[in-house]
């Protein structure tokens, strides 16, 4: 692998082919993660903006995505075909066309693309909440929202030569420009957990594991392939269900990832899979795996995947990723050293770090009565509602009788807000879910109406009428948000 330079845009190439087609991939260290909750969408709609320019283009080997942390404009072709479809998109990216902004949007707002699956964007939204990585789980306002100023702003920010990094596969074609604007590496921070070692109820179809380990650990990766191996072996001979695993790996920041195990689980029996893939991460947290696992089978098959069978698509992508992101490039034998000189009391060490801080995220329905690494039994995350506790003091505000009659009952007399210095509290029966105003992250007011957008993702809607008292109720939100956090909206939109 060679490193060069272009217009200040690191390239990293491999020689491959005749030398007379090259792949080519322009990378930008931005993606919905790098949004906020009031800008979400906006990365989609820049990459949407080029390529609508670029529409004009003989381009029919060359497209784009967007993800988690990076935006890609890519394609395969002729030297000459590379080169045009490379410059245009910088050149575009300078002077993006704001003129077509309302027709991208639309389109986009009809498309409703998403960064990850919906699956894995379900955990992270309980594991996050709506910042960060948990962007992912929602849709925002709609394209439409977005402003031109956003637009410019968020493209000045993250679409710069300080935050490219272009990969080749074939020569480097001679002559190539990279005209992006000018701009500084923007910094990333550490997305904050909205709680580990505990469990959570989302929209799935099945169970899945979230936790952090560190980039580049040979212990923690070979923790990870041990658990799959074990939770394969026992949901699949031990309780004879068929279930499919899926991994999925995401950086958090420069100095740790986010990895996740994600089992499909047949209906009825989603409560058998949750503690089989629960147990086999505690179990592997208290007691080291053997050696033969380590040695046999994990470490072999990592040595396979960095040796006899080298990825040079995963070269140039660990070494862009290494500039991008300010991560640690491990070529393939520096990580075979480092896999080999791993024990079976480092992989458990490992992976009790990570089961320390780990969600557990179950569908809807599923109660799950497992034990964490203490000993005790795992609880929910609390992060959202809380049971069995009574909530903070404050001016209760209950459901008016008109209200209580047009619901037909039915526990509408257990319904109430209360309001306290810190926040507004709302009840039903033996649970409350407390809504903090400094932790609400986008306050939509539209007409009479408010709602309020928590950082965990949930929302409180206040409408006239709905409870007594809602004028001080509505009163006190106003004054609690700062005007940045809010936003007039002329109808409430529709958002998941």
């Amino acid at each position: 692998m060679q490193r060069t330079q272009t217009d200040g845009v690191p390239v990293f190439s491999i020689l491959e082919g005749d030398g007379l087609l090259a792949g080519v991939a322009l990378r930008f260290g931005c993606g919905t993660r790098d949004e906020t909750f009031r800008t979400m969408g906006v990365t989609h709609l820049v990459e949407a903006l080029v390529m609508d320019r670029l529409a004009a283009v003989d381009q029919a080997d060359f497209g784009s995505f967007f993800g988690l942390d990076e935006t890609r404009f890519h394609g395969y072709g002729t030297l000459d075909e590379a080169t045009r479809f490379l410059e245009a998109v910088c050149r575009t990216l300078s002077d993006l066309p704001l003129d077509r902004l309302e027709h991208v949007a639309g389109r986009l707002d009809i498309e409703q693309a998403a960064p990850v699956d919906e699956q894995i964007s379900q955990v992270l939204g309980a594991r996050y909440g709506a910042h960060g990585l948990g962007l992912a789980c929602h849709h925002g306002t709609g394209y439409r929202e977005l402003t031109p100023e956003m637009v410019r702003t968020h493209a000045a920010t993250y679409f710069t030569r300080a935050n490219a990094a272009l990969m080749v596969t074939g020569p480097v074609p001679p002559g190539l420009r990279l005209p992006l604007p000018d701009g500084a590496r923007p910094s990333r921070g550490t997305p904050r957990v909205l709680a580990g070692h505990a469990w959570a109820r989302r929209d799935l179809t099945g169970v899945a594991l979230a936790y952090e380990v560190p980039v580049g650990s040979a212990a923690a990766r070979i923790g990870h392939q041990i658990l799959i191996t074990r939770v394969e072996r026992l949901v699949r001979d031990r309780l004879g269900i068929a279930s499919a695993v899926e991994a999925f790996l995401t950086a958090r920041d420069a100095g740790s990832v986010e990895r996740m195990l994600l089992l499909d689980a047949e209906e009825g029996r989603e409560d058998a899979v949750a503690a089989a893939l629960w147990g086999e991460a505690v179990r592997l947290a208290r007691e080291a795996p053997t050696a033969e696992e380590v040695e046999e089978e994990e470490v072999a098959w990592c040595r396979k995947g960095f040796v006899r069978q080298p990825s040079v698509p995963a070269e140039l992508q660990a070494a862009s990723d290494s500039e991008l992101y300010g991560v640690p490039y491990l070529d393939g034998p520096t990580m075979v050293r480092a896999l080999e000189a791993i024990t079976p009391a480092d992989v458990r060490e490992a992976v009790e770090r990570a089961v320390a801080g780990a969600l557990l995220v179950v569908p809807h329905g599923t109660p799950p009565s497992l034990t964490g690494l203490d000993g005790k039994r795992l609880e929910h995350t609390r992060v959202c509602e809380r049971w069995d506790v009574p909530p903070p003091r404050g001016e209760v505000h209950g459901r008016p009788l008109r209200a209580r009659l047009r619901r037909g009952g039915g526990g509408g007399d257990a319904e109430r807000i209360v309001r306290t210095p810190r926040s507004l509290v709302w009840c039903q029966d033996d649970w409350y879910h407390e809504y903090r105003f400094d932790e609400v992250v986008e306050l939509e007011r539209w007409g009479d109406a408010r709602r309020a957008v928590a950082r965990c993702g949930c929302l409180l809607e206040l409408v006239p009428g709905d409870f007594q008292g809602m004028d001080r109720l509505i009163r006190a939100l106003d004054d609690a948000v700062p005007p940045a956090r809010t936003r007039e909206r002329a109808e409430p939109p529709n958002r998941t």
